[in-house]
């Protein structure tokens, strides 16, 4: 059962997060960011974030988006365990951000 569970986890990664979600970032494909698919992988349902910054550590950006994958790696850089972990500045951010159409 677990097996079946992770895989379907992450399956709907690259299928659901395809299909439903908000987008925050310009990308040259159809990621979104979704919520429950974040939830069940960790932080990996933040796709539309990854896809804007494929080498980042962190894929939860915004305030309020769970990556707990994130704070494994952030513990483990604290630690000393790992090193030159790659995160988006905020002026890379606000390039990438799609502008709102309230704007």
């Amino acid at each position: 059962m677990s097996t079946v569970a992770t895989l379907h986890s992450t399956w709907l990664v690259n299928s659901a997060t395809h299909i439903w979600g908000y987008r925050s970032h310009e990308t040259r494909d159809t990621s979104t960011n979704l919520w429950w698919v974040a939830l069940l992988t960790f932080g990996e349902g933040w796709h539309n974030n990854h896809h804007a910054f494929p080498s980042s550590a962190r894929h939860g950006l915004d305030r309020g988006q769970l990556d707990v994958s994130w704070w494994v790696i952030r513990s483990l850089e604290r630690l000393g365990l790992v090193w030159n972990v790659k995160v988006p500045d905020d002026a890379q951010r606000e390039r990438r951000r799609l502008q709102s159409s309230a704007s």
